[in-house]
């Protein structure tokens, strides 16, 4: 037990969100290597997605016979079998990890997932942890976040101690969800009028740290017209989601009405969070920073990957959203403002993912400085 507390610990995910709705999600999960421990081979450490086969909407097929094609033409290796397979179950409010343990060689390798469900994905904290039960040795294999998108299947290779490779691939085989489950999901022009809004309160601590931006919510209306119930699907911070959410609990709107009859509707809602433009312009003026051209930007030590907005997707919306970016004399985003963008929907999810990048510090004359420059997010429907 100490040894299992021990491997949760390191690489639990640390997630700030309200659980609004019990969501229950069932995982298929394969682990692929050589059968008696290998002979060492490529330097395989990356990761990939693989498109199920069949319509985005249908469940995805989980053949290990299909995968194990699948790695063996990818990565170049003839001699890897399926090792271990497991089903694993998580639901909202219990553990925040599901863990595996395989044993190969008198190693135990400890595969933990740890799930933050979204509206058509679900992101993922992966790692991996060796002991070597001889020496009494943990080592982190895998320790990075992925967005897996419903009806996909994440594969991910890495090496052990001993420069032997194995692969991860699993996939949400089921997921319930009682969100909005008997609800009517509107959409555009459709939506409801609004009669009663109530702006948000601008948290002191928002404040402070100079969070801003624009919270993305679903929100459920019952058949009065009032908001029953809301979950968040993009902000730039937690303590903004708290105060949309709510403001947005004490909205009202007209009841929805199909043949006659008041039925319950889905939909999403934004609130906007803006700081003061003049007190910027002061802070600005009196602490100026260095601005970088593309050529001198620190190298990036942390990359997070966005969630492609569901409704962005349901829209067929893609492009690039361009941002200016602070970064502070630790290499961490401090301050972000959307340059150009194709659609607010696309603003939110980058902004989400950008404020979680880490940089090399800027040193100029041995000294580590503030900068800004511009970082770009692309968002393609097709993936290479």
């Amino acid at each position: 037990m100490k040894k299992i507390a021990f491997l949760m610990i390191v690489l639990v995910f640390a997630v700030s969100f309200h659980v609004r709705a019990e969501v229950a999600l069932n995982i298929k999960l394969n682990f692929f290597g050589p059968a008696t421990g290998g002979k060492g081979g490529p330097g395989v450490t990356t990761s990939f997605y693989l498109k199920s086969m069949v319509q985005r909407n249908l469940q995805v097929t989980f053949a290990p016979e299909a995968l194990l094609a699948e790695l063996r033409k990818t990565f170049n290796e003839p001699d890897i079998s399926l090792l271990a397979s497991a089903d694993l179950a998580w639901r909202q409010g219990g553990p925040p990890s599901v863990m595996q343990v395989v044993q190969i060689d008198g190693r135990d390798y400890a595969l933990v997932l740890t799930p933050l469900p979204r509206p058509g994905a679900v992101n993922f904290k992966v790692g991996v942890v060796e002991e070597n039960n001889k020496k009494n040795i943990k080592s982190i294999l895998l320790d990075t976040e992925i967005v897996l998108p419903d009806g996909e299947v994440a594969m991910l290779g890495f090496r052990d101690s001993r420069e032997h490779s194995y692969f991860i691939a699993f996939s949400v085989q089921g997921r319930q969800e009682n969100f909005g489950k008997d609800a009517v999901r509107i959409t555009g022009a459709r939506k409801p009028r609004s009669i009663r809004k109530v702006k948000p309160v601008y948290p002191k601590e928002a404040l402070e740290k100079r969070a801003e931006g624009l919270v993305i919510l679903e929100a459920v209306i019952d058949k009065n017209g009032r908001v029953r119930d809301t979950r968040m699907i993009a902000t730039p911070d937690p303590l903004l989601t708290i105060a949309a959410e709510e403001a947005v609990k004490q909205w009202v709107y007209e009841p929805y009405l199909v043949d006659g009859i008041a039925k319950e509707v889905l939909f999403t809602v934004t609130v906007t969070f803006a700081l003061d433009p003049e007190q910027e312009a002061k802070k600005n003026a009196a602490d100026p920073l260095t601005r970088l051209e593309d050529s001198q930007k620190p190298k990036i030590v942390k990359k997070v990957n966005p969630v492609y907005p569901e409704e962005a997707l349901k829209s067929k919306i893609e492009g690039v959203v361009m941002m200016e970016a602070m970064i502070d004399e630790r290499g961490k985003v401090r301050r972000l403002r959307v340059i150009s963008s194709p659609s607010l929907l696309l603003n939110h999810a980058a902004l989400d993912a950008v404020k979680q990048w880490e940089y090399e510090p800027y040193i100029v004359d041995g000294k580590a400085k503030p900068i800004v420059f511009t970082v770009t997010v692309t968002f393609s429907l097709y993936k290479d």
